[in-house]
């Protein structure tokens, strides 16, 4: 499952993000590329203790925890603190798998992989997301504000950047249901649900799916 979730933050928070990141300090990003990082990622990101990085945090996290897309397609249980990265001309990050734990001991489980894109898709040549997936590779380069939310399991790379600079932010989600599939039949389910509520159809059908969700719900969610 793959989801493309349109104004996940919305044009001001974009502006107010970007306006920080323009003085923000930026260090090193291969130390967070696990044992491979000094040989695949080549980038720079904010660090922690950076003046704005706990206000940008805050509000990519509200932004998130406040999305129906997300709560239906991820039901996030836990969400770890944003990455915001930059790839300069000549940058990139090599084909990888994010590690199964993120953050202090003993961990958070990582089901779900975000990528929020910061700046137009012309302001920079290349910088592509671009999962391995079972239907083959799906490449993407969004708009100011889109998100990429997809499973952590997933081989994926950015594509080297050729011209410009490439802004985005990452973050990972343990979900409340850790099976990938289970986890999209019970997000069909609720868009089914969302549609049918929407239209003109017997208020039963909809109740007896609704008892069939949640039913589901209650059966696999992990909290």
């Amino acid at each position: 499952m793959v989801a493309v979730i349109r104004e996940l933050l919305n044009k001001d928070q974009v502006k107010a993000i970007a306006a920080k990141l323009f003085s923000a300090e930026f260090v090193d990003g291969s130390s967070s590329g696990g044992p491979l990082g000094k040989d695949i990622k080549k980038n720079t990101q904010v660090p922690p203790n950076s003046p704005h990085y706990r206000e940008m945090s805050e509000l990519v996290l509200g932004a998130i925890k406040a999305n129906e897309t997300v709560a239906i397609k991820g039901m996030p249980r836990r969400i770890l603190s944003p990455i915001f990265a930059s790839y300069m001309t000549g940058n990139q990050y090599g084909e990888h798998i994010d590690a199964a734990l993120m953050g202090p001991y003993p961990g958070m489980r990582t089901d779900l992989s975000m990528t929020i894109f910061l700046n137009k898709p012309d302001a920079y040549e290349g910088g592509d997301l671009v999962l391995t997936t079972d239907f083959g590779e799906m490449v993407y380069k969004e708009n100011p504000g889109d998100a990429v939310l997809y499973p952590t399991h997933y081989l994926h790379r950015v594509n080297p950047v050729t011209k410009g600079r490439r802004l985005a932010i990452v973050t990972w989600m343990e979900s409340m249901i850790p099976d990938p599939h289970q986890r999209e039949i019970i997000g069909d389910l609720a868009e089914t649900q969302a549609i049918l509520t929407s239209s003109n159809v017997d208020k039963k059908a909809i109740l007896m799916l609704e008892k069939g969700r949640l039913n589901l719900l209650r059966m696999w969610a992990r909290t």
